[in-house]
């Protein structure tokens, strides 16, 4: 037993000293029972009152084979394992899958690989290095052994035994896997239609960036006042009376798509968000009278919005690392998280601005009655404008419900209700906030494992509160603190930069450009030049260094070449012939893409800093 133990404890320190030593020292406090199996070891859980064997009894190696034999490991080159044991299935696994895939296990128990070290001979598995052990794993631990992997063909496995002992736990696990894979192939569609457009709705919002009052501002001003957060789903008019009654005792929060719907109703939200760069989210605005309402906006929204809405706006932080700049010039917006849909920009608003509790509306996630969003919203109106006698707003319907693969889940009134991939992600999200203040009051959709349901007609928000008197003040504050002539005086020298940098930098990229052109040539040449790739590594390693120091306008362009990046660093292909290239062809063929994006990125920054002079003169300051 001491043999195996220091054996396996020495190829896991290797590999990881910091899980070897939670390992080695974990306390046994009698909950893991080892048995003697007829072909080996099998290791029992003692939890909530009841005994779980992890393995068969009885042939714990032929449990395993059956085990992984579910699946044709030759199809896949990830595999992502809940629950380790004491690793029959590992090792099986290990034996069956190719050199170059990745076995990754995530265990809770540190004591069960304990006992599973002192009771077998693993250093083959701690040895691997295919296999990645996980911990415990926080979902950011899971985030991190997944980067670069979202392009690799996945087999998800969850061990039977495991999921007996903790089902919530190893479930979990593998639902926060699968949504970060799905939530990565999203991002990398969502930068390639996006990642132009934000910057240049950035480029013509600069003279709103430099007249507009802050967010942060509001911050901390509703401590422990009752917020309720108003999505678009199917369900919000049944919660109508409730947004009503509740309106002077809760801060209302509107999402853009909502904000209308609310309107028609006679509601009116103290707050709006909007955060989308389309100019469909414009529409939500158009024709609106004058409201009191203010309108919380994200720089990168589409420019129509600030021309639609009719009241108060004030700009939030820019959620782009690389446009931190805007926020050291205009001022700090106040950072708001985004989870993917306006409606968790919202939630996490009503955070910042000390909420409590923050309770959701028509937040279905799920396709109520066939539908996507709430009857009377912009885009159920843009349903009924496109459709005609052959296609019909059934159709057009049935169409949305189709487009991704469905996905059932818990109703919050029904057994099972229809989502897809994309609801799933802001459902997720909404359930990794662990926030006992928040609560989910939709009447119809998909439950939020972890997050108290409540019936509308069970909310107390106590007393009447006047919620626009803060409101009002708060603003008026923070009007008085925008310095708008000089921030866009500072813009303005920012722009002049920038163009300067490009102009510099145009030059280099070209040359950088050409020089990865040769090296793709002599990487696929039967006939290479050692010497030459040598030289043109050395001239690429100098334009990097040309590259870098102009750190914030590369950071500009960075943002114009987010797909290219992305798709490098996840090991997405960049042509189809890569995938017949070797590895020094593929790294040579991914940095001609990253120069060439680069060249276009620059180019495309010179433009959108020319527009933004050009607007900062044109639009008057509110000076």
């Amino acid at each position: 037993m001491k043999e195996f133990f220091e054996k396996n404890i020495a190829a896991l320190r290797a590999k990881d000293r910091s899980l070897a030593l939670l390992i080695e020292h974990a306390p046994d406090d009698g909950t893991v029972i080892v048995l003697e199996g007829k072909s080996g070891p099998v290791p029992e859980i003692v939890a909530g009152g009841k005994t779980v064997a992890l393995h068969s009894r009885i042939d714990p190696v032929r449990e395993a084979t059956r085990f992984v034999s579910q699946i044709n490991p030759q199809e896949f080159d990830l595999f992502i394992v809940s629950g380790f044991g004491f690793a029959y299935h590992i090792e099986d696994l290990l034996q069956r899958v190719g050199n170059d895939a990745v076995v990754l296990v995530m265990e809770k128990n540190p004591l069960l690989i304990q006992k599973a070290c002192a009771h077998r001979d693993l250093a083959g598995i701690f040895g691997d290095s295919r296999c990645v052990l996980l911990l415990s794993p926080s979902e950011d631990d899971i985030a991190r052994a997944l980067q670069g992997k979202s392009t690799r063909r996945t087999a998800f496995l969850l061990h039977r035994g495991s999921h007996q002992a903790d089902a919530e736990f190893y479930s979990n696990t593998l639902r926060i896997a699968r949504s970060y894979l799905s939530t990565k192939d999203v991002n990398i569609a969502t930068l390639a239609k996006f990642e132009k457009t934000w910057m240049q709705n950035i480029a013509r919002n600069a003279g709103y960036l430099a007249d507009l009052p802050r967010a942060k501002f509001f911050y901390g001003a509703f401590e422990n006042i009752p917020a309720i957060v108003a999505a678009a789903g199917p369900s919000l008019s049944e919660s109508m009376n409730c947004i009503r009654k509740n309106s002077s005792r809760a801060l209302i929060i509107a999402v853009d798509t909502s904000y209308r719907i609310l309107r028609k109703h006679g509601i009116e939200p103290h707050f709006c968000i909007t955060v989308d760069p389309q100019a469909v989210n414009a529409r939500y605005f158009e024709g609106d009278a004058i409201s009191r309402t203010i309108l919380v906006a994200d720089p990168s929204s589409h420019p129509s919005v600030f021309k639609l809405f009719k009241g108060r706006m004030v700009r939030a932080g820019t959620a782009f690392p690389m446009m931190k700049w805007i926020d050291e010039i205009c001022g700090e917006g106040g950072e708001i998280a985004h989870g993917g849909s306006v409606s968790t920009n919202a939630y996490d608003f009503a955070k910042r601005l000390g909420a409590s509790p923050v309770v959701l509306v028509g937040q279905d996630l799920a396709f109520t009655g066939g539908y996507a969003h709430a009857r009377g919203s912009y885009l159920d109106d843009q349903v009924h404008l496109r459709t005609e006698r052959f296609f019909t707003a059934e159709m057009f319907n049935r169409r949305q419900l189709t487009a991704l693969p469905k996905i059932f889940v818990d109703g919050i009134r029904s057994g099972k209700v229809h989502t897809n991939q994309k609801m799933m992600i802001f459902l997720s999200w909404f359930e990794r906030r662990n926030d006992p203040a928040l609560f989910n009051a939709t009447v119809h959709g998909a439950r939020m494992k972890g997050v108290a349901h409540v019936d509308e007609a069970d909310i107390d928000f106590g007393n009447i509160k006047d919620l626009w008197r803060i409101a009002d003040t708060v603003y008026e504050k923070a009007k008085l603190q925008q310095q708008s002539s000089k921030v866009r005086l500072l813009l303005d020298k920012k722009c002049a930069k920038m163009e300067a940098d490009v102009e510099e930098l145009l030059p280099i990229l070209g040359r950088a450009v050409h020089l990865s052109e040769n090296l793709a040539e002599q990487t696929a040449s039967a006939n290479r030049d050692g010497a030459k790739i040598a030289y043109i590594i050395k001239k690429l390693d100098e334009a990097d260094r040309a590259i870098e120091s102009m750190k914030k306008t590369t950071d500009m362009i960075g943002l114009t070449i987010q797909k290219v990046v992305h798709t490098i660093m996840e090991g997405h292909d960049v042509g189809e012939e890569d995938r017949n290239m070797n590895d020094d062809e593929k790294i040579a063929r991914r940095s001609l893409y990253l120069y060439r994006g680069l060249l276009e990125g620059a180019e495309f920054v010179r433009r959108i800093a020319g527009q933004m002079k050009t607007i900062l003169k044109n639009t008057r300051s509110s000076d």
